[in-house]
């Protein structure tokens, strides 16, 4: 056994999860992320220590590291004494993939906290399971935009068609985060009814919103967009002419 995996190691650089000092700390993770299987089960242990930080680093290092060990002392760090360890256990979920933790997740959704809540939403998205979509759903009408713009493009992301509906009309919500998250929720599912809308995003003066639209636009394939797409590539703005460009390369022009 290296000196790197031996078990007095991993103890001493979980204990240094918790220092006051954040150099140290950052430092710890990363030595028990390259030392991968040999320290799973030290960090499920590190999942119950008294310091939150240490349950903080504890759960993105095993997200990482992606070993299945984990997903049940995870699933239990949902509900955790202090966010940050719950936002960093839906993240390391998403990052194993298991499809354990869906429904956890599912319920998660209903958390007080909306921080909890957008990463359960951003989460489901990864993993891609159809038993996510109704939960979802309900999640775009949130009173939070980041947990309904990580509802949107978790929806596009699954796939379904029974999200397209609900998504149309997020592109007229008061965030423009949420919405451009919507027009890219709305071409990964390829909704041509979204084309209306995707073309007054394009001409409005929300900056994620108009790059999403471009690309959502490109992506449905529609005439209609030809001439706006043709105005957007003329823009100063440089990210969206590149996004406008794209998409007219994909209608083929």
């Amino acid at each position: 056994m290296t000196a790197l995996s031996s078990s007095g190691h991993i103890q001493q650089m979980i204990s240094t999860l918790g220092s006051p000092d954040h150099d140290a700390r950052e430092a710890a993770a990363i030595a028990l992320l390259e030392t991968g299987s040999a320290a799973v089960e030290a960090l499920i242990g590190a999942l119950s220590h008294d310091n939150w930080q240490v349950r903080y680093y504890a759960a993105w290092a095993l997200g990482q590291i992606g070993d299945k060990r984990a997903v049940e002392p995870l699933i239990a760090a949902l509900h955790d004494a202090n966010t940050t360890v719950q936002d960093w256990a839906a993240s390391a979920l998403a990052e194993i993939g298991d499809p354990r933790a869906v429904e956890p997740l599912i319920e998660a959704l209903k958390h007080a906290q909306a921080e909890v809540r957008h990463n359960a939403a951003a989460a489901l998205g990864y993993m891609k399971d159809k038993r996510a979509v109704a939960a979802l759903i309900r999640a775009l009408s949130d009173p939070k935009s980041l947990v309904r713009s990580n509802a949107a493009l978790s929806l596009g992301q699954i796939g379904d068609p029974r999200a397209a509906e609900a998504l149309l009309p997020l592109l007229n919500d008061p965030d423009d985060w949420t919405r451009g998250k919507a027009a890219k929720a709305l071409g990964l599912l390829k909704v041509q009814p979204a084309v209306e809308g995707l073309l007054n995003l394009l001409k409005g003066d929300g900056h994620w919103s108009r790059y999403n639209a471009a690309w959502a636009l490109g992506e449905l394939g529609d005439p209609r967009a030809l001439e706006p797409l043709i105005a957007a590539a003329e823009t100063a703005d440089l990210f969206l002419s590149r996004r406008a460009t794209e998409a007219l390369t994909r209608l083929g022009h």
